[in-house]
């Protein structure tokens, strides 16, 4: 089977995976938190084992935590649709959480050297501390009926995994990346229901699972934290529709605002980073 095809079929079992999830939590209300988280969480672990095969646990690879943060930070994608009531307790929740999820995967790097224990410290806290910010910033677009979260999402995995793969030369992070951006736009289909949203939970842990992607090929690959950065903001570009000034206007143009940034300066990232690596195509890449 090609490379293509095999892509495809991925992508699309994948998609399939969660779309099912979605579509009972569309039906089954009382369930519809759970169900949207888990819709990203198993869609993530179907494309995940057709990619990289069936993980160790305790891992023995970098790529391998990201698996298992699709399934440990699952009860953080079930807080993040609690009741507004109990709002403050997903917003603590999560910020212990990541906070916990983010010091396996990089521990090596401290114990053999290649950070310090002050620079191990503070990249980890610095992880988490962003990532809770993307997480709780970006949640509440899962409540927005409509194709536009979803379209954004998937698009920010496609800008994705180009800087992942020509920045960070990681074929199998930009692969996981870019299917988890497929992953969520199946919502896009399921947008044209009527009061389908995809929900607190699937935005929540969609963001968390791709930092994980970004800091791994940070502290394991070639990604720089320019790259890093830039990813970051478009990550959090979306979250502009929420803005009391966005809210006041059309729904075209809050939809064509956040399009038109992701388009331009993620399409300005890839092609730099495409353009740094023609220029040193002898490199390989890392995995």
């Amino acid at each position: 089977m090609s490379v293509i095809l095999e892509s495809a079929l991925t992508a699309g079992l994948a998609a399939l995976a969660a779309g099912v999830f979605w579509l009972l939590g569309w039906r089954l209300r009382r369930a519809y938190a759970l169900l949207s988280a888990l819709g990203v969480s198993v869609g993530f672990a179907v494309l995940y084992w057709r990619v990289q095969g069936r993980p160790d646990f305790p891992p023995i690879d970098a790529t391998q935590w990201v698996f298992w943060h699709a399934l440990l930070a699952l009860p953080l994608g079930w807080l993040a649709g609690i009741v507004p009531a109990y709002r403050w307790v997903w917003v603590w929740g999560a910020l212990l959480g990541v906070l916990w999820l983010f010091v396996p995967p990089f521990r090596p790097l401290m114990e053999s050297g290649f950070w310090s224990l002050t620079a191990g410290v503070a990249y980890i806290v610095g992880f988490a501390l962003a990532t809770w910010l993307l997480m709780t910033l970006t949640a509440p677009l899962g409540e927005e009926r409509g194709l536009a979260t979803p379209f954004l999402i998937a698009l920010l995995g496609g800008v994705s995994a180009g800087v992942l793969f020509y920045g960070a030369k990681s074929a199998s992070l930009a692969q996981l990346s870019g299917t988890l951006g497929a992953v969520v736009g199946v919502g896009v289909l399921l947008a044209f229901l009527r009061s389908f949203t995809i929900g607190r939970g699937a935005v929540a842990l969609a963001m968390l699972l791709f930092m994980s992607l970004w800091t791994t090929a940070l502290g394991f690959a070639q990604l720089t934290p320019g790259q890093l950065v830039v990813l970051y903001l478009l990550a959090l570009t979306p979250a502009l529709r929420l803005l009391p000034a966005m809210q006041r206007l059309s729904p075209a143009v809050r939809f064509a605002l956040p399009l038109a940034i992701v388009l331009v300066v993620g399409g300005a990232a890839v092609g730099m980073t495409y353009s740094a690596y023609m220029a040193q195509s002898g490199d390989t890449y890392s995995y």
